[in-house]
């Protein structure tokens, strides 16, 4: 219906699910049609709506895009507006809708000349639709949601949908509920919404944009709801909702326009796998999650960032919390991690480290430096610039303990002069964070150019890996806000890496040594210069990698008094 034979005093219907697949409607009465400023992306359609499917909760994020039919001039109802924005209002009864005119303006399938600007996108206005997880235990969803409020987003925590005949397979129409995802599978990332016009294989819905992005490439899927949460504030954070679950891939959303969501049923979109190997080496027991990632490389990122860095940690953060039941502050794992891309075959990027500690509780689990470390990963991927890199997989290997595999050094021994070239030999003594006391031997070499004189031989330990920044730590590692706010700078500035070689190296640099450093320092130094000095003095007190004991995190610092010949 064109919005020019919309008139206030309209008698209309609307349309969504409200609990499992069926469509529900509710009446509908046209109050005015709103027309804002020369800024206004479209003319709005406001109305109230009454009627048991709404009556208990109001209308809230997961109603976006219902359809409104009223009657034409034969009397026939057509479709005017698809539900958008709410006001505010107590109890969610008025509340705004879009033209159907200007929802399906939006192409559903966009010129590939088509620009992406991540840098509009950065500084544009939250989305409406939160984003739902699925696949998350209660205390890893909580900390998601502390992580998604430092950035100003709502995130739903929901359960994967019932299988079997409980969640039969509906063609889509006109106020059925679907999803637009980031992810499937084990760990699943969506906006939930419901279906405002079908036209054959094409759909449009939502009746406002996801991220304004233009040309996309996520997933298209029906939706389960499972009931509409009653809050009637209508604020950002307590409005009523649809708690529902994305459920099967049923085409590919291929448009994200200022009036909607578009896309087309049938084939999904293009995609790779991301699987998660976590053992918990205490109990032997191994835990795998299968996720599939949205590939947006061939639509040229158009929020800036690809769907891995939003799910890959939240993933991650899963699969180690169900490894170890828990959060416990006494902690000790290692990660490795290889992105496969097509362009690469044979030479995936790849990384492995080791974590002792990380912080107590679930926040500073997911907010810890295993997730982080991941996470940046995936940011120098989506920094480089200079060619499309196509992603074949991703995998990563976890193996969790529940001790903290530390020692701190005590005191060090050894000879009491040395030819300069020469190797000596030196003597740790060490202490378990259980008390046990242990002797470690270094072997390592005196530079030869070193000045003679006495010096003092330091040893220096790996600290434990802590999480201390709270929230902010949360909001950082779980990339929940790249497609809202302007991030860090890229790195290796804005061009990111130049090369694959470059791309690779930045990668494998995320690598930290986790053992025992060594320099040769003046009497009454404490700590060593590295680069900060020229020549023959410089190379002296330059820490080197000494030991790395393959069972222990040594920690701390200690010396010894030697005479350089």
């Amino acid at each position: 219906m064109p919005l020019s034979e919309v008139r206030a005093g309209m008698r209309c219907q609307g349309a969504s699910v409200v609990r499992g697949v069926a469509v529900s409607t509710f009446d509908v009465e046209v109050i005015d049609i709103i027309v804002g400023d020369a800024a206004a992306r479209a003319p709005y359609i406001l109305f109230r709506a009454e009627g048991p499917a709404i009556d208990r909760t109001g209308i809230g994020p997961g109603f976006s895009g219902s359809p409104i039919r009223c009657p034409g001039a034969d009397g026939t109802p057509r479709i005017a507006g698809a539900i958008s924005e709410g006001i505010g209002e107590f109890g969610g009864k008025t509340a705004l809708a879009t033209p159907i005119e200007s929802v399906l303006g939006e192409p559903v399938d966009v010129p590939v000349s088509a620009r992406s600007r991540p840098d509009l996108v950065a500084r544009a206005r939250p989305i409406s639709e939160p984003m739902s997880f699925g696949g998350l235990s209660p205390r890893v969803a909580s900390a998601v949601q502390s992580a998604a409020r430092r950035v100003k987003r709502v995130v739903y925590a929901t359960p994967a949908p019932p299988s079997g005949a409980a969640f039969p397979a509906a063609p889509m129409v006109p106020g059925s509920a679907m999803a637009v995802g980031l992810s499937s599978g084990d760990i699943t990332s969506a906006a939930v919404g419901t279906v405002s016009y079908v036209d054959g294989d094409r759909l449009w819905a939502f009746g406002h944009p996801l991220d304004s992005a233009g040309r996309r490439s996520l997933f298209l899927q029906d939706a389960y709801v499972y009931t509409v949460v009653n809050n009637p504030l209508g604020t950002a954070e307590t409005s009523t909702y649809k708690y529902a679950a994305p459920g099967r891939t049923i085409g590919t959303l291929t448009s994200d326009g200022i009036s909607a969501v578009a896309g087309r049923l049938g084939p999904g979109p293009p995609s790779y796998p991301m699987k998660i190997v976590a053992l918990d080496v205490d109990r032997k027991k191994e835990q795998v999650a299968n996720v599939q990632i949205a590939d947006e490389t061939r639509v040229g990122l158009p929020v800036g960032s690809s769907p891995l860095t939003q799910v890959g940690g939240v993933a991650l953060a899963q699969m180690a919390y169900s490894a170890l039941q828990g959060a416990p502050a006494r902690q000790s794992s290692e990660m490795c991690a290889k992105i496969g891309l097509l362009e690469s075959p044979g030479r995936p990027l790849r990384f492995c480290n080791t974590y002792v500690g990380g912080g107590g509780g679930v926040e500073g689990l997911v907010g810890g430096p295993l997730v982080a470390d991941f996470t940046e990963m995936v940011r120098q991927l989506d920094a480089y610039k200079f060619g499309p890199l196509r992603v074949s997989g991703v995998e990563v290997y976890l193996r969790l303990r529940r001790d903290l595999r530390q020692g701190f050094l005590l005191s060090a021994s050894g000879p009491a002069s040395a030819r300069r070239g020469s190797r000596i030999t030196t003597k740790l003594e060490v202490r378990r964070v259980d008390g046990e006391k242990l002797t470690r031997t270094v072997r390592l070499k005196v530079p030869l150019g070193m000045p003679r004189g006495r010096r003092t031989l330091l040893f220096t330990g790996t600290s434990a890996d802590v999480s201390d920044g709270g929230q902010d730590a949360l909001a950082t590692v779980l990339d929940l806000g790249a497609l809202l706010e302007e991030g860090e700078e890229d790195p290796e500035g804005e061009a990111g890496p130049r090369t694959l070689n470059a791309l690779r190296a930045n990668v494998a640099s995320i690598h930290r040594y986790d053992g025992v450093s060594g320099a040769f320092l003046l009497p009454g130094q404490v700590q060593a210069e590295d680069e900060r000095i020229d020549g023959a003095e410089g190379m002296a007190q330059r820490n080197r990698e000494v030991y790395r004991d393959p069972e222990l995190r040594l920690s701390g610092k200690t010396a010894l008094s030697i005479v350089v010949r």
